[in-house]
């Protein structure tokens, strides 16, 4: 991670953007080297392990590359009159904005509660997602902000809903957008799409959506997620041949990675799977860890301190029910092809197949989940215990995680229900290691 120790590339990469308004450089330092060292700790942990897949090595590249190539790229991508999108929310798929022309979409950081109080004229009572990600953009610590001209969000989360009208206090430099969606009931939503052309109409006079590009990388997204939901089902093996922290890694690079490198990427990944899956090379060739179910809202490396408290305890995390992009985009390509097929079908048609079909039962937006849905996967993967995680403010994934838990204990599964925020998982890692080891402990 040798490029997220070079912090000058935060500002470096600012494009058009008033650096007046970031920290001083040494103490966007300080912050860097915090941030790092959390980072470099979960790396060094993951990759310890002898039974890693090597193909992770491509992985770790790219998660470097956040700091590196990926940046430099999409500064270049800039220079030449296109633009970069950061997109709020995981339940908005990229290839809408690809779909848009030249514009490239990117995840932005949320992940770091050593920033939340440079925001918090702003983020009192907000999640700690939200007010990590408004205190990157307060300090200029955010390379995919300091990247980005346009800010495309939704209102299915009331905090980022609240970010896209506090972004605009914080910085005079990106043009921001709330999609604006309404529930209907049944697990359905409808998009405000006249509001959401009239945007994008507008920052691309004359062009707005392009029907074929949009396919083009739907059909692509599609077989990313296909591809990755394959990966993460081999963990039903009884020695899976890949972690949760590996499984989390390798997540958190879909909405930021060049999609076509990603993809080659997991197939080559994939096939390395499968054949330690068929030689018995796994994380758990004695059969002794206990077996996890995660249901947690998204969380990105290199914070996610709750793999590491869970696999730190003789467990294994082998399925998740997390929204990082991947499981809660819930259209099929097929039925997309059905819609762009009909002659004089709409281009409204074809966005709203794809931003409408949101599996809100998946997603840490809606309070609806489906217990026997979770029950089957509990099945599928031979599960021992769940763990319900969440961050203090998050309403909706406070009162889902305490539904589930509640469920599954009157079912006679064993299920612990945990929440916390961002910084006191690390302050108090000892008081939640020794309670989730205690949990274990049957």
């Amino acid at each position: 991670m040798n490029n997220f120790e070079k912090s000058d590339i935060i500002a470096e990469v600012a494009y058009n953007k008033n650096k007046a308004k970031f920290l001083l450089r040494d103490e966007q330092m300080r912050l860097n080297n915090l941030m790092k060292q959390k980072l470099l700790r979960f790396l060094n942990e993951m990759i310890a392990d002898k039974n890693r897949p090597e193909t992770m090595k491509l992985f770790d590249a790219m998660m470097n590359d956040m700091h590196g190539k990926r940046v430099k790229d999409l500064y270049a991508y800039r220079r030449e009159g296109n633009h970069v999108v950061a997109l709020l929310c995981n339940s908005i798929p990229p290839e809408v904005v690809y779909g848009m022309g030249n514009f490239i979409p990117v995840s932005v950081c949320m992940g770091a509660g050593e920033v939340e109080p440079y925001a918090d004229e702003y983020t009192k009572g907000m999640c700690s997602l939200a007010r990590s990600m408004m205190g990157f953009l307060k300090t200029g610590m955010c390379v995919f902000f300091n990247l980005a001209d346009h800010v495309l969000a939704s209102d299915l989360c009331p905090d980022i809903r609240k970010a896209s009208t506090i972004i605009p206090k914080i910085s005079d430099d990106l043009d921001v957008y709330c999609a604006e969606f309404q529930e209907t009931g049944k697990h359905k939503i409808n998009l405000n799409f006249s509001g959401l052309q009239e945007w994008v109409s507008g920052i691309s006079p004359g062009k707005g959506f392009n029907k074929e590009k949009l396919v083009v990388y739907a059909v692509l997204y599609s077989e990313i997620r296909q591809v990755y939901k394959s990966i993460l089902g081999l963990r039903k093996n009884q020695n899976p041949p890949i972690d949760g922290k590996n499984s989390l890694w390798i997540q958190q690079l879909a909405l930021v990675e060049e999609p076509k490198k990603l993809l080659s990427a997991l197939k080559y990944l994939r096939e390395e799977l499968n054949n330690n899956v068929k030689e018995n090379i796994g994380y758990d060739p004695s059969g002794r860890k206990k077996r996890i179910m995660l249901i947690t809202p998204r969380i990105m490396p290199p914070f996610a301190e709750i793999f590491r408290l869970i696999e730190s305890s003789d467990a294994l995390i082998v399925c998740e029910e997390i929204d990082m992009g991947i499981t809660n985009i819930g259209y099929t390509i097929e039925d997309l092809m059905k819609i762009t097929n009909v002659e004089n079908s709409s281009i409204e048609d074809s966005v709203r197949c794809i931003m409408e079909n949101i599996d809100k039962t998946s997603s840490s937006c809606f309070e609806e989940f489906d217990i026997e849905r979770i029950k089957k996967r509990i099945s599928d993967y031979n599960v021992d215990a769940v763990i319900n995680y969440s961050f203090k403010n998050c309403k909706k994934m406070e009162i889902k995680i305490k539904n589930i838990n509640d469920l599954l204990n009157k079912n006679s599964i064993p299920s612990m229900a945990l929440q916390t925020g961002y910084m006191e998982i690390y302050e108090k890692e000892d008081l939640y290691l020794d309670q989730i080891s205690r949990f274990l402990n049957f």
